[in-house]
């Protein structure tokens, strides 16, 4: 019985009904980061932990090179981390095409996120950018028996939608458009989208060939929405506000920044890159109330590994 299904409830002759206690479901929190996004990710979980304090499962970080200072930072400051590579095969198939598209290079480690498509052992994967930050509690994402839960991506906030071959931004009535198309930030992913064989499938999406026909300039998220724009239920944009779309395009977002669960700095303005933020605060003056958000988050994060260091000294 899927952990998440309604309780079963057991009928005896001698005893008055009683009710079977569902089991918990086992959810998992996956990231990805790199030496340039460790900060983004520490007050990222540290945020996530902060208001979602249901969660008691594992938070599994995939990075390139988990031998670097990124691991050791991340696995002495959350003991539920664990940093991992992302498997033999994965890395074998992103190498192949970004040795085919050298213009994918500086963006290789995006693709990692694909193998949290590959996590068993889980009921749900709640996977997250290294560039978001939570304000609220997530919980309600977990209702139902979704496959797939995501936010809808910037076309469809503009009002387009995406071509079904090269995901190029079109308008909503030209051609044979996606009916939806996903932004990759926030995704909750039930153990039915994920194990061996789905894996094996994005990995196929990643062939050099399969890859000429895209014309988004996305990553992950291409795969992903080629891969499963049929299995997506999309959800308020309160899970996952982007601020790069406001930035650049001014897409609609009717979530006011403070009544948001979740932001997401998606885009060049990242809260630690101090040298990128002059030119997005002065198009919209909304990335100066969230970057105010992050540095409270920033420093609650500081102060809390303060005094877990003074308790353990």
């Amino acid at each position: 019985m899927r952990a998440i299904s309604r309780c079963l409830i057991i009928r005896s002759r001698t005893a008055e009904p009683m009710p079977q206690r569902c089991a918990k479901p086992s959810i998992a929190l996956a990231t990805v980061t790199s030496p340039s996004f460790l900060v983004g990710t520490q007050v990222m979980i540290h945020s996530f932990l902060a208001h979602n304090r249901w969660f008691d499962g594992d938070i599994i970080v995939f990075c390139a090179d988990p031998d670097d200072r990124v691991a050791p930072t991340l696995e002495a400051q959350f003991p539920r981390v664990s940093c991992r590579r992302a498997s033999a095969e994965l890395d074998a198939a992103i190498d192949h095409l970004v040795a085919a598209r050298p213009d994918l290079a500086t963006r290789r480690d995006r693709f990692l996120s694909l193998e949290s498509f590959a996590l068993t052992g889980y009921d749900k994967v709640l996977f997250c950018d290294s560039d978001l930050l939570f304000q609220g509690d997530v919980a309600g994402l977990l209702d139902g028996e979704t496959r797939l839960v995501a936010c809808p991506d910037g076309a469809m906030l503009r009002g387009n939608r995406r071509d079904r071959m090269t995901l190029e931004e079109i308008a909503a009535d030209d051609g044979d458009p996606l009916a939806t198309s996903f932004n990759a930030g926030l995704m909750l992913i039930d153990a039915a989208l994920r194990g061996p064989a789905i894996a094996e499938a994005l990995r196929a999406r990643l062939a050099p060939t399969a890859w000429q026909a895209v014309l988004s300039q996305h990553t992950d998220q291409a795969v992903l929405n080629l891969e499963f724009h049929e299995c997506v239920t999309l959800v308020s944009t309160a899970y996952n506000l982007m601020i790069g779309h406001r930035i650049d395009s001014h897409a609609s977002e009717p979530v006011r920044l403070s009544e948001a669960k979740v932001l997401h700095f998606n885009g060049q303005a990242k809260p630690w890159r101090m040298d990128r933020q002059l030119a997005g605060a002065s198009r919209d003056a909304a990335l100066i109330e969230a970057l105010r958000y992050w540095y409270d988050a920033y420093l609650a994060m500081l102060t809390a590994h303060h005094f877990n260091q003074g308790r353990t000294a």
